[in-house]
């Protein structure tokens, strides 16, 4: 895998797991949730879009294992999308926030082991 490609996916990932820190701690309804939503759905787009830089990404587990992990998380936050009076469930979120940043670790490893 090319180190480019790798450091921009990195990069990306903690991208996303900044968000997903500020869309669990942020407000869980109205302006501010969507806002937060929509910083952390622009992140997962960013780096789905480095998915596609290196042809490896597609078959290495631990990205996968990320992905998985990302599309997990994002369904408690999804409805803020388009609602703006929906609250999210912070508190059902978090324990799929901690594996999300697991995830987001054991990818770092991968890439630099």
């Amino acid at each position: 895998m090319d180190s480019t490609n790798t450091q921009l996916l990195i990069d990306a990932a903690k991208s996303i797991i900044d968000n997903a820190v500020a869309l669990q701690k942020g407000e869980p309804t109205g302006k501010k949730g969507m806002e937060n939503y929509s910083h952390f759905s622009a992140s997962v787009h960013s780096f789905q879009v480095y998915t596609f830089m290196d042809p490896e990404f597609e078959s290495f587990q631990p990205l996968k294992d990320f992905q998985q992990a990302v599309a997990k998380f994002d369904e408690h936050y999804s409805k803020l999308r388009y609602e703006i009076n929906v609250k999210a469930d912070q508190k059902a979120s978090k324990p799929d926030l901690e594996v999300l940043q697991e995830q987001f670790e054991k990818l770092k490893q991968a890439f630099n082991g």
